[in-house]
């Protein structure tokens, strides 16, 4: 780690907020151990935003430091912070939640930024492995090619992750970490936030498997790749928000609220391979164009990834597949 670096990180250490959670006078925190199966809506919820919150904390230091697969663990939980908050937000002040999301929506893109590349990075080693295990390229083009794909990229990814860590040394990066802290210890809550837990967040779970249905059967009728976007988003969602109430600290539900977290991981991971195979492509499509251009050596990188030179199916395989099944888990919810 570079000095520049270390220095960043013990800025960014110094200025966050300690984290805690305060419910009707009541502190709770992870040594308190799960919520009660009879507690309120908002107690549980704030328990689960809490451990999320936590999560950051942790992650944050290791994603400055660009440890392996930190950025990823990163954002991932800042979508899982995002869509319990848009899921749940009923239970608080809409107004709150909102501009609470949307600060965290910054830090996602952010992160977004640095995880694109290494993304795009993996895959590009990965095709550069297969054609030097299969030998018909031209060795002297393939490293040419590594040097266009790897070299550049990885420049790219350094100097992304340079920009995140100083973004984190910003007054917003730290006005975000003190607003999440103040709507865990202090954010108003609605009525319907001290009715028991289960019925209420059973009430907005299966709202969230309606809302994922809705999306999912909106892109089975059509080839529109937003529309296939927004039903990969809420697969992805419903398994966050789903998982949030499975999981400890709030473990109130069981194998149906499980199978719904499981229908949408496998809508969101069947839509997200498609995505990314068809944004690698089209990274390749440009990248030989550019190569032959300058007088490269364009026919090593259209070798490198034949999609480039493919169109990918309009709904990848397993598509209509995940969507029945998502639909069997929001129906076996509904008349649990």
């Amino acid at each position: 780690m570079s000095p520049g670096t270390e220095q960043r990180l013990r800025s960014v250490e110094a200025n966050r907020p300690k984290v805690g959670l305060l419910r009707h006078g009541r502190a709770y925190d992870g040594a308190m151990g799960g919520v009660d199966r009879d507690c309120d809506a908002g107690t549980a919820v704030l328990a689960a935003l809490s451990a999320i919150s936590r999560r950051l904390d942790e992650l944050e230091s290791p994603a400055l430091a660009d440890d392996p697969d930190a950025v990823h663990q990163l954002r991932t939980h800042v979508r899982r912070l995002r869509s319990v908050l848009a899921a749940y937000e009923p239970l608080f002040d809409a107004a709150v939640v909102r501009a609470l999301r949307r600060r965290y929506r910054e830090l996602g893109r952010e992160l977004g930024t640095v995880r694109d590349l290494e993304v795009r990075l993996q895959a590009a080693r990965r095709s550069l492995e297969k054609a030097r295990e299969a030998g018909d390229l031209d060795p002297a083009e393939l490293e040419v090619s590594r040097a266009r794909l790897i070299d550049e990229d990885v420049e790219a990814h350094r100097l992304a992750h340079a920009r995140f860590v100083d973004r984190q040394r910003m007054p917003r990066a730290t006005e975000r970490r003190t607003a999440l802290t103040e709507f865990l210890t202090e954010t108003p809550l609605m009525p319907e936030a001290d009715e028991p837990a289960r019925p209420v967040l059973a009430r907005l779970l299966e709202r969230e498997a309606r809302r994922a249905v809705r999306r999912a059967s909106r892109a089975s009728a059509s080839s529109d790749l937003e529309r296939l976007h927004a039903a990969r988003k809420a697969g992805r969602r419903l398994r966050y928000v789903a998982e949030a109430v499975i999981d400890e600290p709030v473990a109130l539900f069981g194998d149906a609220a499980q199978e719904l977290a499981d229908a949408g991981k496998a809508l969101h991971d069947v839509l997200g391979d498609h995505r990314d195979q068809m944004l690698f492509a089209e990274y390749m499509r440009r990248a030989a164009a550019h190569a032959a251009h300058a007088g490269g050596p364009a026919h090593a990188l259209e070798q490198l990834d034949p999609a480039a030179d493919e169109p990918l199916a309009d709904r990848p395989p397993g598509f209509d597949h995940a969507v029945r099944a998502l639909r069997r888990a929001a129906r076996s919810w509904s008349s649990r």
